[in-house]
């Protein structure tokens, strides 16, 4: 049997009375036949998309998707109502590779909408020194395919928090130097106070949770950050 986890949001979750919803998708080739499962035994989700005209954001697998996008066993599909203010909320994650960079005036116009009081912008850098030791560099390992949505996940999950318009996120990879870009997180949000306090909920869970391996260099020693351990590279030699 072939499954996906629906997760709802918003008056969908509570229509639904769940925020998680599996669906056996045997025989089912779109989103819009998931949903239709996922609301058959759910009088109250079908009310609700009903009352929305199937207006709905979904991000399946990390990626924006179409009611009429094909669907996998095994997918993770996140179906949200359109945000608050009325528009859709912008989601947008990825990596920026050596060379590549985001200018952030650009990015504050395209989170600006109306409805958004406030827009919250961190940008993450190269500290050096660190531990009492000049960092020479720190090396980004990722996976192409499984990290940027991992990224995409996060995004679109926090957008859809009410209050929220907007919610941006590029981690560099590859090599980065002592004073160079790591990270960037924006957010677009109805007040400050929200602003705020997704952009650091946002910030916190790409530590936590982006597939994304951090390796340091610093005084002639290279330090694995795995979880909140540092596992220097001697501890990994035989003897």
């Amino acid at each position: 049997m072939e499954r996906v986890l629906v997760r709802l949001y918003g008056l969908l979750a509570s229509a639904a009375g769940t925020r998680e919803v599996e669906v056996d998708v045997s025989g089912c080739s779109s989103v819009r036949c998931v949903l239709e499962r996922a609301s058959s035994a759910r009088a109250g989700l079908r009310r609700a998309l009903d009352a929305l005209d199937w207006d709905v954001i979904v991000i399946l697998d990390g990626r924006r998707a179409s009611l009429d996008s094909p669907v996998a066993g095994g997918s993770v599909m996140n179906v949200m109502p359109p945000a608050s203010g009325g528009s859709r909320p912008l989601v947008e994650a990825g990596v920026l590779e050596p060379g590549e960079d985001v200018d952030l005036d650009d990015l504050a116009a395209r989170l600006s909408a109306p409805g958004i009081g406030a827009i919250a912008i961190f940008v993450g850098i190269v500290r050096s020194p660190n531990e009492g030791e000049e960092v020479e560099y720190l090396e980004y390992d990722y996976d192409p395919q499984l990290t940027p949505k991992s990224l995409e996940e996060i995004a679109a999950e926090e957008a859809a928090a009410p209050g929220v318009g907007g919610v941006v996120v590029y981690h560099y990879v590859g090599r980065r130097a002592p004073g160079e870009r790591t990270m960037i997180v924006a957010v677009g949000a109805s007040t400050r106070r929200e602003a705020f306090r997704t952009l650091q909920r946002v910030v916190d869970r790409v530590k936590r949770e982006a597939l994304i391996w951090k390796a340091e260099r610093r005084g002639g020693r290279t330090y694995y950050h795995v979880g909140d351990r540092e596992i220097p590279e001697d501890a990994l030699k035989s003897d």
